[in-house]
């Protein structure tokens, strides 16, 4: 058994290899190589216990960690630019831990390459997220919605979609570190009104800047701030949280952010 696992890895790497760094992996099989080549957390993911699904359209997947006992609330939650949903479970779980806060991460990158095309777009996003949270468990009153980078200039997006739905899944939203980018066509979608005049009627959200991000016009405290001033006029509750020391991971390499933003979550302040 142990000689046909590793045959099989060997072919699927080899697979991999042959499609070029550049390009993205053709299936969930695939990418999981891809992520045990390069994921430096992958391991660490593992140890603690995050359990791998596949996506409904066999193209990626999502980890699942719960804590022990019955989970109090769920994080649902989106990797930066060209990452790993087992960033998410690592970087999430000494925090979630303590408050039995259990994970959902989507792995919605497909391993090579930065064109949307290399990315789930916003429907698969929100399908694919709503199936994972299901699997858990997890219900929109007790789910947390987060994005970095990246995940958080299409969490926009995300939301609008979703409060479309019959029954919206995302309520309560981290941005960290992206702000909304209007040349996005489903922003554009957003301010032609297609989702109505406040399509983030009913939602609240947290977002986060560092005053040290190298982009602070696409990432940083303006964008935020501009991002912020946005969501408010369109029906949103938000807030921004301006880290002095922090830079564009500051969020989760400084402990008070993500402490702040759970009180935030669970209702303590």
């Amino acid at each position: 058994m142990r000689l046909l696992l590793t045959l099989t890895l060997f072919l699927l790497g080899a697979g991999a290899l042959a499609q070029g760094p550049g390009m993205g992996a053709r299936d969930a099989d695939e990418l999981l190589v891809r992520a045990a080549a390069n994921s430096r957390r992958m391991a660490e993911a593992e140890r603690l216990g995050a359990r791998t699904e596949r996506t409904s359209d066999g193209r990626s997947f999502g980890l699942i960690w719960r804590p022990p006992g019955e989970p109090t609330g769920w994080i649902v939650t989106l990797h930066g630019s060209a990452s790993w949903a087992h960033d998410e479970v690592v970087l999430w779980q000494p925090f979630t831990a303590k408050r039995r806060l259990g994970i959902v991460a989507l792995q919605w990158w497909f391993g090579g390459g930065q064109q949307p095309a290399d990315y789930y777009g916003v429907p698969e996003i929100r399908r694919e997220l709503e199936r994972l949270m299901a699997t858990a468990g997890a219900r929109p009153d007790n789910s947390l919605l987060h994005g970095f980078s990246r995940a958080s200039a299409n969490l926009y997006g995300i939301v609008a979609l979703d409060g479309s739905t019959p029954r919206p899944l995302f309520r309560q939203v981290i941005a960290n570190s992206g702000g909304m980018a209007p040349d996005f066509p489903i922003n554009r979608d957003i301010e032609s009104g297609r989702f109505g005049a406040r399509p983030f009627s009913g939602t609240r959200w947290w977002l986060y800047c560092g005053a040290g991000d190298p982009n602070p016009e696409r990432d940083g405290c303006p964008a935020m701030r501009r991002t912020r001033n946005w969501l408010a006029g369109r029906g949103a509750a938000a807030e921004l949280t301006e880290d002095a020391g922090g830079d564009h991971g500051g969020f989760h390499r400084r402990a008070p952010n993500v402490e702040q933003a759970l009180d935030w979550f669970q209702g303590r302040h």
